[in-house]
C-alpha cells in the first residue's frame, strides 16, 4: 500500500510540473506578444539608404571614409539599462552582472546603462526580447545620420551634449543628454558607454569591406564596441570612433542597445 501511495505521490507531483511548465510556457508566449508590440515603441526606424563612414583624419582603422548603402532597419532610441536588464535576469535565471551587490543594482542607477556584461551576454538579452545586436555599421548611421558629421548633433563638440572626459565620474541616466540626439533621434550614442556590436574587430576591416550592408570579418579575437565612454576625450567619443574588446570581458564602460530587421 505505501509503496502505491508513493507512485500516486509521484505521478500527482509529475502531473504538477508538466501543469507548471505549461504555464510558464504559456506566459512566455504572452511576454514575446507584449514585446512585439513594445519593439516599436521604444525603437527608432533608420531609412535605407546611403551614409558616410570612417574618417579620413581619424585613426588607420577608421580609414577610408567611404560610402555605405543600408538597407533599413529598427535600432533602439536608449542603451538597455538596468532597470531593463533586471527583469531579463530575474526571468530568466541569467548571471547578473558583477558589480550589482546583493543581486541589485545601485537604486539611484536605474535609468543608468547597464554594464558589466559580456557580448554574450548581451546578445542573450537581444534574442530574449526578439531583437539583435546592431552592425557596426547600423550603428554609426543611427548615431551620424547620412552626411558624415562628427558628433550625432554636428562637427563641433559640445561638452553638454555628451557624458565624457571624466565630467561626472561614471554613468549617467540614458535619457540626461538631450541635446546629444542623432539626426534620427537616437539618443546617448556617444559617451557614457561603449556599445557591444555584433562585428568582428579587425583593423583594416574598411579597405576591403563590401559598400552593401557591411557586417564585419568572419572571424576574429575581438568585437566591435562603439560610441566611446564617459572617461574618453573628444576624440574617443566621436561617432566614426572604434573601439574593441574580447567577446569576453565585463567592463564597466561597455554596455549595448539593441537593433532589429524589419518584418517581411
Amino acid at each position: 500500500r505505501q509503496i502505491q501511495e508513493s507512485e500516486q505521490i509521484t505521478e500527482e507531483s509529475l502531473e504538477r510540473i508538466e501543469s507548471l511548465k505549461a504555464e510558464l510556457s504559456a506566459l512566455d508566449d504572452q511576454r514575446k506578444q507584449f514585446q512585439e508590440q513594445l519593439n516599436p515603441k521604444e525603437m527608432i526606424f533608420i531609412d535605407s539608404g546611403e551614409f558616410m563612414m570612417g574618417d579620413d583624419d581619424g585613426p588607420r582603422d577608421e580609414q577610408p571614409e567611404r560610402t555605405v548603402l543600408m538597407n533599413g532597419f529598427w535600432m533602439d532610441r536608449y542603451p538597455v539599462t538596468n532597470q531593463e536588464y533586471k527583469m531579463f535576469v530575474d526571468v530568466t535565471g541569467h548571471r547578473r552582472p558583477p558589480n550589482w551587490t546583493s543581486g541589485n543594482y545601485q537604486l539611484e542607477e536605474a535609468n543608468n546603462p547597464v554594464t558589466n556584461i559580456s557580448w554574450q551576454d548581451a546578445l542573450e538579452y537581444a534574442e530574449w526580447v526578439g531583437k539583435r545586436l546592431p552592425s557596426e555599421s547600423e550603428w554609426e548611421k543611427s548615431s551620424r545620420g547620412t552626411v558624415g558629421q562628427t558628433y550625432p548633433w554636428g562637427d563641433a563638440f559640445r561638452k553638454d551634449n555628451v557624458n565624457s572626459s571624466n565630467d561626472y565620474n561614471g554613468t549617467t541616466p540614458v535619457t540626461e543628454f538631450p541635446g546629444g540626439g542623432s539626426p534620427y533621434g537616437v539618443m546617448d550614442t556617444c559617451g557614457n558607454v561603449q556599445e557591444w556590436c555584433e562585428d568582428w574587430y579587425y583593423d583594416d576591416y574598411y579597405k576591403t569591406a563590401p559598400v552593401d550592408n557591411p557586417t564585419g570579418p568572419t572571424g576574429g579575437q575581438y568585437r566591435v564596441c562603439r560610441g566611446g565612454f564617459y572617461a574618453e576625450n573628444r576624440m574617443g567619443v566621436r561617432c566614426a570612433s572604434r573601439h574593441f574588446a574580447p567577446p569576453s570581458t565585463m567592463q564597466d564602460h561597455i554596455g549595448f542597445r539593441c537593433a532589429k530587421t524589419p518584418d517581411g
